[in-house]
């Protein structure tokens, strides 16, 4: 008897711990989120400055320093002006240009080429990071795995990144 007795205590913990930890994940299919969780920031499109589960904030301030990361693990002198971020189902892009840092060629700004010094911002490639939600953190993801097999403009069917943030995610920049 004290055995089972044991058994049950360790079963509901096990089950208790494992409830806890599905609640905490985020899902890599807006599918899945909306299927495995109740009506909530996760499982709807999160408009920009929203917590996502309530635990991830998707908005510029929160999403420039991992898009800044994401740029420097390219290459440690690069920079990263994050212009823009669009948000939905758990996932985030962030949108803005790559450029040199010091010491590399091209890595000028505006103002260094403009006399006048005004609206002074790096020169470089339009480019789009994606990350994903998981707990408090921003994932970054490569393109080639969360963007589907891309033919034309269409959202393809084997696509992990939500198809409201196709097209700045995977098709520009």
């Amino acid at each position: 008897m004290r055995s089972s007795i044991k058994f049950a205590a360790i079963a509901a913990t096990a089950a208790l711990s494992i409830a806890g930890l599905s609640a905490c994940s985020s899902s890599s299919s807006s599918t899945a989120a909306a299927s495995s969780a109740p009506a909530s920031a996760a499982a709807s499109a999160a408009p920009s400055g929203s917590a996502v589960g309530g635990m991830t904030t998707c908005d510029q301030a929160t999403l420039a320093p991992e898009a800044l990361k994401a740029a420097q693990a390219i290459n440690a002198n690069n920079t990263f002006e994050t212009q823009s971020v669009e948000c939905d189902n758990g996932w985030a892009v962030a949108t803005g240009i790559l450029g040199g840092g010091a010491g590399e060629e091209g890595a000028e700004t505006d103002a260094e080429s403009n006399s006048e010094g005004d609206n002074a911002s790096p020169q470089g490639a339009p480019t789009s990071f994606i990350f994903e939600a998981e707990g408090q953190f921003w994932i970054p993801k490569a393109p080639a795995d969360v963007c589907g097999t891309i033919n034309g403009t269409t959202y393809p069917s084997d696509a992990q990144i939500p198809e409201a943030l196709f097209t700045a995610g995977c098709l520009a920049g």
